[in-house]
Order: structure tokens, then sequence, then C-alpha cells
């Protein structure tokens, strides 16, 4: 529908986007314990906050929602310090 929710591209992409993290933060838990762990679920309540917090024409809650995706999968894929919610070390294992 034109102008409608789903007609959005961005805002569609910023839905999607946060929801591919926390399925990858998802699967990651599955073989984490201790700080590791800890993060992943504090970066899981962050993406689920980013989405709540989406509306089309807010493009900074956009913006944040990309952003906050791309530091969870450089955090999982091994960067380091790529953000300060990396909180020191991304590396895991």
């Amino acid at each position: 529908m034109p102008g409608g929710l789903s007609g959005d591209q961005p805002y569609e992409a910023a839905l999607s986007d946060p929801r591919s993290a926390v399925a990858t933060v998802s699967a990651a838990l599955r073989d984490a314990d201790g700080p590791p762990a800890e993060q992943l679920t504090s970066y899981q309540r962050g993406l689920g906050r980013a989405q709540l917090q989406l509306r089309p024409d807010d493009t900074a809650a956009l913006e944040g929602a990309h952003a906050l995706s791309r530091t969870v999968r450089l955090c999982l894929t091994g960067g380091t310090d790529v953000s300060p919610a990396c909180e020191g070390s991304c590396r895991w294992s």
C-alpha cells in the first residue's frame, strides 16, 4: 500500500536489520556463558528496544537500529572495540 508502513523501504529495512541481528545473537547465545553471554543478552535487549522505537518518520531511530545491528555483527565476527557498546574486546571464545 503506497504511503503505508509496508511501503516505506528504509523503515522495512530498519525493521529487518535488528531482527536478523537478534537471530544471530540468539544462535551465539546457545554456546556462550559467563561475560560473553551477558554481553550477548545485553545486545538482545538493546536490539529489542531499537525495534520498539522504530517509526517510519524517525530517521534517528532508523539510523540507530542499523548502527546497533552493525555493531553486534562486527562484534560477533571478531571485531574489537568497534563501538563503546562493545565494552572492550568483542572476541569471544
